[in-house]
């Protein structure tokens, strides 16, 4: 994305986000194409400006109000107020444009630019200056109020105003181009999404504010490109959760859920005990975040290089190579260099049968060695090295046939989820691969950056399409404990409790109630407002909930062994107390409970 393309992104966002807080601002969106520079824009504009439509389009011919940002493709140096109003001087709506450049002239908000001579046409010089952000504000916050007055006058709102219908019509044709826009098959092209997400994110704060249940709006989010401020349907975002971590194929979302005695070896690659034939031996492992960067990657150089070479896997060509065998029962001969043949009889999970020319007996060969042969992993030169190596060949023939070439894919975006990633050693978890994370080594970048792993052949890298969002509970452990490079590597989003998702019956009281916690223990040991909120179809129960969740919690949070029980009991008393809730406290020497009003 060149820096003028990532100017129009911005600015387009930025009025989204405006219309949202102001339901009454809305705007013009078009995509227009330059022949020069072969971009897509969101907003009208040549080559040195940008224009951002505040009038209906029943009028862009003849009359015409809009912000006007004049550019270098890098910086905006100059933000302007266009009122145009090319219509004959019979329009009987021609007064109003009149009244208001006069109105505009005389209130001082603005000041007149150089082309203010020019007949039909008033530029007014904006007070922000090349600050395109306070500029919308501005406009939005002082001179909206003024051009609403004279189209509510002359009752215009229906044909100088854009409305919600023509506003919602443009934004979906914009939003629909923006998932699908295409990806040349260049590498050197800045191939960034449409939406700025952070490739590396852990949401953070006390138990019970929804940093799980966020996990999948963002994901479903970040897969479909759509805009973070976005609303989404969330029942939906979650079926569709479910049916991606369901997926046996390309999935392109994972969940995994860090602990104490997660290891590098289980994340990334390493080696795992298996049975064979009752005996003990090792077996490769891939882990979740080796094979999801392995997904990632390969849908990135798809959608990069054209006629992408598609390698087949090695289980792909071993079926390939022994379905005969499979399908019909007969067994596959493979010829040998110095003359002769052996004969394939028998395959299972773990091993090949054969016969050799001459002779009955069954000899083996195990697959997984084949498998570390052909993918020049290890050489074999015991007894057996002949037959191994004679079926790599033959293995190796057939995948030249089966690599085929791929025109460019559209470009996806795929996402691991840590739960509880402060609970694992990170440094031991990520290893040497932490610094693979930072945005410009990942491959697509400009200092892309791969890696040799621990078993000195499997080159490593990390995609720039891939997006990891950890959650992190701050009572279970402060944030200032985690190591320093991955906090350097993550941007951290605080999540606390929101007292507008709680009943309203109990606001006071949680407000209260975690207004002592902050001041006794700190705000990262405050109460989620998810302890508070029934679960579909389900009354509330404000004495179960306490008496089952939040007063063990509290007990927790206040463990003394002699003094806890008194503790939460001091607490829970004063937050009744100035809430004006009249719950009865029982205690006995073993807990603590309340009993309804």
């Amino acid at each position: 994305m060149t820096k003028l393309q990532q100017l129009h992104e911005d600015i387009y966002s930025f009025l989204l986000d405006c219309h949202k807080k102001n339901n009454d601002f809305r705007f013009i969106p078009r995509i227009e194409q330059s022949d020069k520079l072969k971009n897509r824009y969101w907003l009208t504009g040549g080559e040195t400006e940008i224009l951002i439509g505040l009038s209906s389009t029943n009028d862009l011919r003849t009359k015409n109000l809009c912000l006007r940002f004049i550019h270098n493709k890098e910086k905006i140096s100059k933000c302007q107020l266009l009122v145009m109003f090319r219509s004959e001087e019979n329009d009987e709506n021609l007064k109003m444009y009149y009244e208001l450049i006069a109105e505009l002239e005389k209130t001082q908000l603005l000041s007149n630019s150089r082309e203010e001579q020019i007949q039909k046409y008033r530029y007014f010089t904006l007070p922000t200056n090349s600050n395109w952000k306070d500029s919308i504000v501005f406009y939005i916050e002082k001179i909206k109020p003024v051009i609403n007055s004279f189209v509510s006058k002359y009752q215009l709102n229906n044909t100088f105003e854009v409305n919600e219908e023509l506003f919602k019509k443009y934004i979906g044709v914009i939003e629909n181009q923006r998932h699908s826009i295409s990806i040349l098959p260049n590498k050197s092209i800045d191939m960034a999404m449409p939406n700025s997400y952070p490739l590396n994110q852990i949401l953070y704060g006390p138990p019970g504010t929804g940093k799980t249940y966020q996990t999948v709006a963002l994901a479903y989010k970040i897969v479909h490109q759509l805009p973070l401020n976005q609303d989404i349907d969330y029942t939906a975002a979650r079926a569709w959760y479910k049916q991606e971590l369901a997926k046996n194929h390309d999935r392109q979302v994972e969940f995994i859920t860090f602990h104490q005695n997660y290891s590098y070896e289980d994340f990334i690659a390493g080696i795992k005990p298996a049975l064979n034939d009752d005996t003990l031996g090792f077996r490769e492992h891939k882990g979740i975040f080796f094979e999801v960067c392995q997904r990632a990657l390969k849908n990135l150089q798809q959608a990069t290089q054209a006629n992408y070479q598609e390698i087949p896997s090695f289980q792909e060509v071993f079926d390939t190579f022994i379905v005969d065998l499979i399908q019909n029962d007969r067994p596959v001969e493979v010829g040998l260099k110095r003359g002769g043949s052996f004969s394939i009889t028998k395959v299972n999970a773990k091993n090949i049968e054969f016969k050799k020319q001459s002779g009955t007996s069954e000899h083996t060969l195990s697959i997984q060695t084949l498998e570390e042969i052909y993918s020049n992993q290890r050489e074999f030169t015991s007894g057996l090295a002949t037959y191994y190596n004679q079926i790599v060949d033959k293995l190796r023939e057939i995948a030249s046939g089966l690599t085929r070439s791929i025109p460019a894919q559209p470009l996806k975006n795929y996402v691991l989820i840590i739960d509880e990633i402060n609970r694992a050693n990170i440094s031991r978890v990520f290893g040497e691969l932490i610094t693979l994370l930072e945005e410009d080594k990942r491959w697509g970048n400009d200092f892309e950056t791969e890696v040799l792993l621990p078993d000195g052949f499997t080159k490593f890298t990390v995609p720039k399409n891939l997006y990891i969002i950890g959650t992190m509970n701050t009572a279970d452990k402060s944030i200032a404990l985690l190591d320093i490079a991955l906090r350097r590597r993550f941007e951290f989003i605080p999540l606390y409790p929101d007292v507008s998702m709680v009943k309203d019956d109990y606001q006071v009281f949680f407000n209260t109630l975690n207004q002592i916690i902050k001041d006794k223990k700190g705000i990262d040991f405050c109460i989620g407002h998810a302890y508070f909120m029934p679960h579909q179809g389900r009354d509330f129960d404000f004495v179960k909930v306490m008496n089952q969740k939040v007063i063990p919690l509290l007990t927790e949070y206040f463990y003394n062994a002699r003094t806890t029980q008194n503790d939460v009991k001091q607490l829970l008393e004063e937050a009744f107390r100035r809430s004006g809730l009249s719950f009865q406290i029982e205690e006995n020497m073993f807990q603590i409970m309340i009993v309804g009003s």
